[in-house]
């Protein structure tokens, strides 16, 4: 075999490599198409969903003061219970 038929050979196989990339290549552009962004979309859904049925902010920081104040005037009255037992 000469030199020219071993190019002819090694250009026939970069070829034949390229049209197996341009394949593969088209293969994930479609998966990517209809498997990915769809699937990507349905996550970006639900990631809104959970945002608009999520509290506020400003809204659970007022629940927790709340909290702490219930918890304060609960301990308070516990205490004076047990003192009003203690007396009788």
């Amino acid at each position: 075999m000469n030199n020219e038929e071993k190019i002819l050979q090694i250009l026939a196989e970069i070829k034949s490599e390229q049209t197996e990339m341009r394949d593969l290549l088209q293969k994930v552009a479609v998966t990517q198409e209809a498997v990915v962004l769809p699937r990507l979309d349905l996550l970006a859904e639900g990631h809104q969903n959970l945002l608009d049925t999520l509290a506020p902010k400003s809204r659970v920081d007022e629940l927790a003061a709340d909290v702490d104040t219930l918890k304060t005037v609960v301990r308070l009255l516990t205490h004076d219970v047990a003192e009003l037992k203690k007396a009788q």
